[in-house]
Order: structure tokens, then sequence, then C-alpha cells
């Protein structure tokens, strides 16, 4: 956003007109919110990084899912730059539980290097004023940006983690030099040695490249050990959710995150499209024979018992839908979306 060479997302809130963004009414954007909602999504994105860039066009949206009465958690993107307190609150009157912020980097030289336009001090605002409030505060880093030393890549670390002191959670990505952007095209000017031309590979999530000071091995270091603590910390939440100690939020934090991987893991292996028609070999609604069936197809140590309550909620939810015919069942996704 703002000139910068690597990436933009634009999504529900604009559409793009040269380099002009026209903005879609607030009504039908709370009309395409009301239908997903319909359809049974519990939760919204609205994938749009500069939605609060223009904060009448916010305000007009927040007002709408008010004066409607729907009831929907969402949350946004926005730039560190174009939020306030009361703009915030306004939102999250409206649902919105959380924003996410593009920080990108802890050094002031690499936010000037990528065109960012924002400073360091605006980012600490925006955190204190997600805060104030009652907002969720996320921000993401990309580690491996044209520049990147050493002591750049701990000044990055270092901010982030002194900012999840006051609230905020945060993650980091590596840069990922897609065909046709500037730092692609232009890997000398920004000093970058790009490493591997897999596009299978080109997920942001492992070096693909690096810079004269910073190799990619010292990248993924970095990543790795910030992916250690995020496991450490789930892992200790699951082991307080065993002993009864996980607070309510906790618990379907994690429930939520197990049910995206099993729900995952199925779609990835195409589990229901290769049962096809199977006997009704139990009395309930199938679910338990599905889940039985399932378990030992997907990977890691999964049971039955545990993928059970997680198909008997997609049910419930009608993501998952059930054919019957005599003494047979078959079983599919919910395919219009």
């Amino acid at each position: 956003s703002r000139g910068c060479p690597f990436h933009c997302i634009f999504c529900v809130g604009r559409r793009m007109v040269g380099a002009k963004p026209r903005y879609r009414s607030p009504s039908r954007v709370v009309d395409e919110m009301e239908h997903i909602v319909g359809l049974g999504f519990p939760q919204i994105n609205l994938a749009d990084d500069l939605f609060t860039f223009k904060a009448e066009h916010c305000r007009e949206v927040c007002a709408e899912i008010r004066r409607r009465e729907l009831t929907v958690r969402w949350s946004s993107f926005a730039r560190v730059d174009t939020v306030s307190v009361d703009l915030l609150r306004e939102m999250r009157l409206a649902g919105c539980h959380a924003v996410s912020f593009g920080v990108e980097s802890g050094d002031p030289g690499i936010l000037k290097t990528i065109r960012k336009g924002i400073t360091l001090k605006q980012v600490e605002a925006a955190v204190d004023m997600c805060a104030e409030a009652g907002m969720e505060a996320h921000a993401s880093f990309i580690l491996g940006l044209p520049g990147e030393t050493p002591a750049t890549l701990e000044a990055t670390l270092a901010f982030a983690e002194r900012l999840g002191t006051r609230g905020l959670n945060y993650g980091f990505h590596l840069l990922c030099p897609f065909p046709g952007t500037e730092v692609r095209e232009n890997t000398a000017a920004y000093d970058l040695r790009i490493r591997n031309h897999d596009w299978a590979a080109y997920d942001a999530n492992r070096a693909l490249c690096e810079t004269a000071a910073v190799d990619r091995d010292t990248l993924d270091a970095a990543v790795g050990r910030w992916e250690s603590r995020f496991k450490a910390y789930l892992a200790d939440m699951i082991t307080r959710l065993g002993e009864g100690r996980a607070t309510a939020e906790e618990t379907a934090q994690v429930r939520n995150m197990e049910r995206t991987v099993f729900l995952y893991e199925m779609m990835k292996a195409e589990v229901l499209e290769n049962l096809g028609w199977q006997a009704h070999s139990t009395p309930d609604d199938g679910v338990a024979d599905l889940a039985a069936r399932t378990a030992p197809i997907l990977p890691g140590a999964r049971t039955a018992a545990q993928l059970h309550p997680h198909l008997e909620l997609a049910l419930a939810n009608g993501g998952l839908l059930r054919e019957t015919e005599g003494g047979r069942v078959r079983w599919r996704w919910r395919d219009y979306l």
C-alpha cells in the first residue's frame, strides 16, 4: 500500500480504478456480510488492507451493521496511521474484535526502503489505541526485506516482543518475491538473491531469498525460534485445558484450531470423495461411523473420539452434508461457496 513494491490486498471494502480506490456502498458490503452469516459462518474477515483508510466509509459500514442488528464476529486489516480510539470503538460496537496491521519491520531504514510510509511511533500508538478501545491488535512482520542485516533482524524481533508485552499478537513471514513485483524484477537494486524458484514453496513461511548480510538459514532460524515459542504456548494451553484450568476463551481457541486442522486434513486427503457410498453401520446419525473410517486416513495419531465432535459440529452448521439411500450413507462438503 502507498507505493509499497511488495504486495497489496484489495477485497471486500473497495475496488481499484487506476490508482484511486472506489469504495463500494456500505449497504452492499453489509449485504454480503449478512449473506455469509446466513450460510452459517460464525466469523468474517474483511480482507481490505485499507478498510480504515477512509474513516467515514468505515463508520458507515459499522452503522449499517448495527442498524440491521446483524450479530456477527468480524475482523479487519488496517494501517497503523489510519486508526483512532473513537473509530476502533465504533468498530468494536459493530462486532469487530480484532484488527491486523502490516508492520513489516522494526527498523526505520527498511520501512523507508520499502516505502511503507509509517513510523515505529505510529505502530506503538496504534497498539495502545486498540488496547484502550478493547480491540485485539495483530501485526505481521516480514523478515528478509531489502537491507536486512543481523542488526535490523534483531531490531524487528525485539520490537515485536516489546509490543507483545503491551498486548500485541504478532507473527513473522519471510519475503516472498512473486513474479511481476518490483522487488523480484529488480533484485540487484534491492541487494537480494532469490534461491528458490519452486512455486509450491512460495507461501512466505520459509526463506526463498537472502540479502548480502543475512542468509536463508539465519532467516529460517529466526522464524523457527518464534514458531517454537508459539508451539510451547499452545502446548501449555492444551495442558491447562486437560487439567480444567483453561479459560473459556482459551478452550474455544484450542477447539477451533483442532477443528480447522482436522477438516483441512480431510479436505486435502479427499476423504469424503474417496469414501463414496458406505453401509450405515451405526445406530446414530452416522457421524461416529464416519469418524471411525476417517481417523486412520489422517496423518498423526488421530482417533475417532478426537474427530467425532468436530464432525458433529460441521454437520450441525451445515458445512457437512449427509445423503442416505436405503441402508447406505454418503457424505459431502457443502460446495456452493
